[in-house]
């Protein structure tokens, strides 16, 4: 389904490619005031880019909030970037989903821009980037990921 020369569904990258993940900061979703991935360095990061009118992001979130709920003492978090143009149709969607991490509210997708070119394809969702402990990234994954694709993922750069 990867059109000709387009990312791979699924990329890992050896320490030695990994590149810079961007700054990511931004207002909340839920209402909860600034946020910003710089204050994440030093742990694993699943950034989740979502929007509320695609099926898919449904049909994953509550593994992405199990990962994350079952995985934080051991360093890892999960930060949502929602495309809605509409604050509250996100927040609905949050509710609706029972998110248990944050998430920025990005309706231009500004923020995904910053991606390095041929990480991801920003245009559709939901994809995840998954980011190690020095800030870089690790492996993409376009499309709905699934609990265990997740963990087989992280597991390997959270702190022994």
């Amino acid at each position: 389904m990867d059109d000709a020369g387009g990312p791979a569904p699924l990329k890992s990258y050896a320490p030695a490619d990994r590149v810079a993940m961007p700054e990511m900061a931004g207002e909340r979703v839920d209402g909860g005031g600034r946020f910003s991935l710089k204050g994440l360095r030093g742990k694993v990061v699943v950034v989740n880019a979502w929007a509320s009118w695609c099926g898919p992001c449904s049909a994953e979130a509550p593994g992405l909030s199990r990962v994350h709920e079952e995985l934080r003492g051991e360093g890892l978090r999960v930060v949502g970037i929602s495309a809605d143009v509409s604050v509250g149709e996100a927040r609905a969607f949050e509710k609706d989903a029972e998110l248990v991490y944050p998430s920025l509210h990005d309706p231009q997708g500004r923020l995904l821009l910053r991606l390095p070119k041929g990480v991801v394809n920003t245009a559709g969702y939901p994809f995840t980037v998954i980011v190690d402990p020095e800030g870089r990234i690790a492996a993409t994954r376009i499309g709905a990921i699934d609990e265990a694709e997740l963990k087989r993922l992280v597991m390997p750069l959270l702190p022994a």
